[in-house]
């Protein structure tokens, strides 16, 4: 079934009841065989996962529970021309360690036998385990990157694995960071298409007392494999406060970008946003920008109560699009939580409970041109608000198309309405319309599960007259 909705096409699937106790599910990719989702009951999708295939019309081909041996829990599941390739952690019992291995599953779902990746000791890992993998755009190299405890006090180990394509080892790699495990944690990593490693460090701000007790500083590590060489970056500078940091690999420019956020205190209140550009090929920073936001832009973007000073605040980057001149669009959002508490009876006895409200506001858009400068910027007015649900139908889908953004979100996720969808083209011009009228569908979009699919493609899931339906936005 086709609409016309702007100048886009929606495609719908069939609506499907609810699945129980798999009431999760996320796009994990399409490839030229079809669709593949991934359906868990938790929202971290580590455990208790089924993988569906669909055909490219939206109509479900085939399902098959993921391997998932005792004491192991799942870290990725990637999608390539060949299938599906999971990556799960799984204890060992007979040398007391935990293995990484993968799994491949062809396009009929079909599972291969388990291969061990490499073997690490959970023990030294940070206390959240956290395991980055990472791919190329062109899927032909893949990084796995984690950090552990070191025999050194006060230090502790960026460890760095890279694949090829048939998951043959590349590269086997420990690298001192300087900080204690717990203490740090891996922002952002990315591969490029010649298997460098990018990543960004958080760690305890050195040498900082009082007040500034706490301040994060971020490191940006640059693995060369041509010259077999990290390189080690400080993000910032001593008169600011860097608090929001994000990566992208540039494939148009060879470059990578790495943008974010900073104040001017130690505080939430975003003063600019700043700018580093890195050569791929020597891993030399070319051009760092930090630019403070004008007051009439932050009094545009502004939701401060009446009476007081006009601030941005609470903001996040969601996605850093590179562009062809080697400048960079940051897509950003204030996001926050409340607690609330509220009063019930129990046994003719009143309790008093708290409820998390999830607020997902303003998104901030900022365009640069090659050296960092502003070429334009953008505030998008939205305001979802929800309880108890981990804001799972609240924030955006973000689209990328022909040098132009589009961002979809559900315009009141608390009920029915519309989902609107902005337009930004590569000039700064943006258009707001209407995608789908809450009078023609009962719709809400599931924005963090949902995925571009293609330069022109995305599958989103939704819930279509309180069902759950997949749905193809072509644009």
């Amino acid at each position: 079934m086709f609409a016309p909705a702007i100048a886009q096409t929606v495609e719908w699937g069939n609506q499907q009841k609810s699945k129980g106790k798999l009431s999760y599910a996320q796009v994990l990719g399409e490839n030229a065989s079809g669709i593949f989702l991934a359906r868990a009951r938790t929202s971290d999708f580590r455990s208790e996962i089924v993988l569906e295939k669909y055909k490219s019309n939206l109509t479900i081909e085939t399902a098959k529970d993921v391997y998932e041996p005792s004491f192991a829990r799942t870290e990725r599941i990637i999608i390539t021309e060949s299938g599906a390739q999971q990556f799960l952690s799984v204890k060992n019992q007979t040398i007391g360690k935990h293995e990484l291995q993968l799994v491949s599953y062809d396009n009929a779902l079909n599972q291969s036998i388990p291969i061990v990746l490499f073997n690490y000791d959970v023990s030294t890992l940070s206390s959240d385990r956290k395991i980055t993998i990472r791919n190329s755009v062109d899927k032909r190299n893949f990084i796995i990157a984690y950090l552990t405890e070191s025999n050194e006090k006060g230090k502790s180990i960026l460890n760095l694995y890279v694949f090829n394509a048939q998951f043959q080892l590349k590269v086997s790699r420990r690298f001192p960071v300087k900080g204690f495990v717990n203490d740090l944690n891996l922002v952002n990593a990315e591969c490029d298409a010649y298997g460098n490693f990018y990543g960004v460090v958080s760690m305890p701000r050195e040498n900082v007392k009082g007040k500034d007790r706490g301040v994060k500083q971020f490191l940006f590590y640059n693995y060369q494999i041509a010259t077999d060489n990290m390189l080690e970056y400080d993000i910032g500078k001593d008169s600011v406060y860097v608090n929001e940091v994000a990566l992208v690999v540039n494939n148009f420019s060879l470059k990578v970008n790495i943008a974010g956020f900073y104040s001017e205190k130690n505080d939430e209140q975003c003063a600019g946003y700043f700018f580093y550009k890195v050569d791929i090929k020597t891993g030399e920073i070319e051009a760092v920008k930090y630019e403070k936001f004008d007051i009439s832009f932050i009094s545009k973007a502004s939701t401060s109560m009446s009476g007081s000073l006009p601030s941005l605040s609470n903001l996040y980057v969601r996605k850093l699009v590179p562009n062809n001149e080697g400048g960079v669009t940051i897509v950003a959002e204030k996001y926050y939580e409340t607690r609330q508490a509220y009063t019930f009876n129990s046994g003719g006895f009143p309790q008093t409970n708290y409820r998390t409200i999830y607020n997902y506001d303003e998104i901030i858009v900022v365009t640069t041109n090659n050296d960092g400068s502003a070429r334009f910027k953008h505030f998008i007015k939205k305001n979802q608000t929800s309880v108890s649900d981990g804001g799972y139908y609240s924030s955006f889908l973000l689209l990328l198309t022909n040098g132009n953004i589009g961002i979809v979100y559900n315009q009141n996720v608390q009920e029915d309405d519309d989902v609107m969808m902005v337009t930004i083209n590569n000039k700064g011009i943006l258009d707001s319309k209407v995608l789908i009228k809450g009078m023609s569908y009962y719709v809400s979009i599931m924005p963090f599960e949902s995925r571009q699919v293609s330069f022109n493609s995305a599958v989103i899931t939704t819930l279509k007259d309180k069902r759950f339906c997949l749905m193809r936005l072509t644009f």
